[in-house]
């Protein structure tokens, strides 16, 4: 029994001895300070270009529709064919439209002649003024029925207007055409436009020429280069982003209407301005950010609430709430809280 109770006074000077370990080794902590690397805040100038995504649309784009109505006989152009400036892409049945031009050349001709045989009885009196006025002006009808039928004739062929690529077809032969109809797109994508929406508390440092880098991720991630050319004025009201257009060159039209892009474009603006790790940032009460500050003279730490700008290459942007020559804590942060004891490392 005496045996028993000595191994019990044993284990409670053990485990005194190791809860008073832990304890002191608690306070050297405490008193040397939190382990942290900082980081001295100054604007940053370099790598501020800013990524958005866009999406590539043709440079020009116009759709072809008859002016005529009637029926499809011939489609010579399919979908991402190459056309020149006056190609014949489609043709209508012209059968009736050819019939209605005849009988106009006819009655053209009848009011020709009729006129002919009238004008020199006019001239010498005995045709009265009235007459004579209404065969001139049955002629001038004539006349003008004719145009409109061999126009009406000719509009039953449908011409490329300039060069492109016929990016739609919505035609084929039978089927009924109504005028006005889209039954063609013709696109230009020598150059390509990337339209690409802005924030709006970024757009004052957008500005016409500014330098682009396009990656195109259904290209292999290639790049492009271009430049901004279009800042639009008028918001979305629903996403309150502007639009811009960046150009591209695009020889090989490799670039396709539709596809989606990452655009770098270096903006002016962010360049003089504080850039911060975004790791560094942390979230209080009611979604407030804020870092920790590091004071060398007394060890301690100190939060500063930050307003956050727009995402940078290597950070985010800091509109307001540090200061140049501000310690950073960038890492160790996870085991402080303000008013924490710390020790800088290199």
């Amino acid at each position: 029994m005496k045996q028993l109770n000595w191994f019990f006074a044993l284990g409670a000077l053990i485990l005194a001895g190791c809860s008073t370990g832990n304890s002191n080794s608690e306070k050297v902590v405490r008193e040397k300070g939190i382990p942290v690397k900082v980081s001295e805040i100054g604007k940053s100038i370099n790598n501020t270009d800013h990524m958005y995504i866009g999406t590539i649309e043709e440079s020009f784009s116009v759709p072809l529709s008859f002016l005529v109505t009637g029926t499809a006989e011939k489609v010579l152009v399919d979908e991402g064919q190459m056309v020149k400036k006056g190609q014949l892409l489609a043709v209508l049945n012209s059968e009736s439209y050819q019939n209605m031009y005849q009988v106009a050349l006819s009655k053209a001709k009848q009011a020709e002649d009729a006129y002919n045989r009238l004008e020199p009885m006019y001239k010498k009196g005995s045709l009265p003024e009235i007459k004579y006025v209404e065969i001139k002006t049955g002629l001038e009808q004539a006349h003008s029925l004719a145009s409109i039928s061999e126009k009406n004739l000719n509009d039953c062929n449908l011409y490329a207007p300039a060069d492109g690529i016929v990016g739609r077809r919505t035609i084929e032969p039978g089927m009924s055409i109504i005028p006005g109809n889209p039954v063609f797109q013709l696109v230009k994508i020598d150059k390509v436009n990337v339209k690409i929406p802005i924030p709006e508390n970024e757009i004052s440092g957008i500005q016409k020429g500014q330098e682009a880098y396009v990656k195109v991720s259904a290209l292999g991630d290639r790049h492009f280069e271009g430049e901004v050319t279009e800042v639009g004025v008028l918001s979305n009201p629903l996403s309150h982003t502007y639009n811009i257009k960046v150009v591209l060159n695009n020889p090989d039209k490799l670039l396709k209407p539709g596809m989606v892009c990452k655009v770098n474009i270096s903006n002016p603006s962010l360049e003089e301005r504080i850039v911060i790790p975004m790791s560094a940032v942390q979230v209080g009460k009611n979604n407030s950010k804020y870092v920790f500050i590091a004071n060398p003279s007394s060890n301690k730490i100190t939060t500063k609430i930050v307003e956050l700008g727009p995402i940078a290459s290597n950070g985010v942007v800091v509109n307001n709430g540090l200061s140049n020559g501000d310690l950073l804590v960038t890492e160790g942060y996870q085991k402080i809280n303000e008013n924490s004891t710390i020790k800088i490392i290199k």
